[in-house]
């Protein structure tokens, strides 16, 4: 019987982890180096997987996004209408997956009692995808940039309500019928894809603060590594563009890096704006140090600080 935490979610239609807290941030590849180590090749197979699928499906999302920025912008430069056309322009790199290989090396090695060189293996592609992953991270931040200088700093609002239409209302769809444990996992899993942690492995601090969940993120994948630059290569920071005006949806804050931004309007100012608590608000976003991420187990009881700083008025204190 397989002992990872590892099952099918009905609301998703597909696997995920189903960890408690107190591993659920753990990498899904140090899982899988535990799984090599002791001798049990088909945990380690599907462990591998997928976390392949983790850090795939992240690939795939910000792919969307770029393809979204794309239309946007020929359509505002060329009024071009056709939405397929960023899908066209990326349809060659969009299928190329440097770690295919490695993996199954790895895989092999692992079923025929070789850990040292299933590790290796998968580490190895670890490496290079995660090389890829920046560079679409630092794609998506010069396209943001230019499209703020050429069209205005509202038109990258514009474009990240676009890639919510197309990317996140479709990732998060089942969120409302979830568990507040099931959120975490969903919020976890997207963070581990984007190899989060010092390590780039996808180590995410986890933690209960009784009336919400927190994850750490030390440094977020994304944003993070762009700005304070990569730990685990010692790639130097980019010291990103960003926002020059103050806007509720980049917390009336200046010097938000453009890529950064997608998470203030995601997950706190559209769900305000239509009069909803905020879905997964944030602190420290962008900056030097930790981004926390927080999951209200009842977000009528999220803090008033959440909507104040956005200019929104906070609910009614429970009687």
């Amino acid at each position: 019987m397989s002992s990872i935490p590892l099952e099918h979610s009905v609301l998703l239609g597909r696997h995920i982890r189903t960890d408690g807290i107190d591993t659920l941030g753990t990498s899904t590849l140090t899982l899988f180096d535990e799984a090599v180590r002791t001798g049990r090749p088909d945990d380690a197979e599907r462990l591998l997987t997928y976390f392949w699928d983790e850090t795939l499906r992240i690939g795939e999302a910000l792919f969307q996004w770029i393809s979204d920025i794309i239309a946007y912008r020929l359509e505002q430069d060329c009024s071009v209408e056709d939405r397929r056309f960023g899908d066209t322009v990326l349809r060659g790199i969009r299928v190329f997956e440097p770690s295919t290989g490695d993996r199954r090396r790895a895989i092999v090695a692992a079923h025929e009692g070789r850990p040292d060189d299933a590790i290796a293996a998968a580490e190895l592609g670890r490496v290079r995808y995660a090389a890829l992953h920046d560079a679409y991270v630092a794609w998506i931040q010069q396209l943001l940039a230019d499209i703020a200088d050429d069209f205005g700093e509202a038109a990258v609002c514009e474009v990240v309500v676009r890639a919510h239409r197309n990317l996140w209302q479709r990732r998060y769809a089942p969120w409302r019928n979830m568990t507040p444990i099931e959120r975490l996992q969903l919020s976890v899993e997207g963070m581990r894809g984007h190899l989060s942690g010092l390590r780039r492995r996808g180590d995410v601090g986890v933690r209960d603060d009784g009336d919400r969940f927190a994850m750490v993120l030390d440094p977020c994948g994304s944003c993070g590594v762009l700005r304070r630059g990569d730990p685990d290569s010692d790639r130097p920071p980019a010291d990103p563009a960003g926002n020059a005006t103050p806007h509720a949806w980049s917390w009336m804050r200046t010097g938000k890096s453009w890529y950064s931004l997608h998470s203030p309007i995601v997950m706190e100012w559209l769900d305000m704006r239509d009069g909803r608590p905020p879905f997964r608000p944030l602190e420290h976003c962008d900056e030097q140090g930790p981004c926390t991420w927080y999951i209200y187990k009842d977000p009528l009881t999220t803090r008033p600080e959440h909507y104040e700083r956005m200019g929104f008025e906070g609910p009614a204190p429970h009687s």
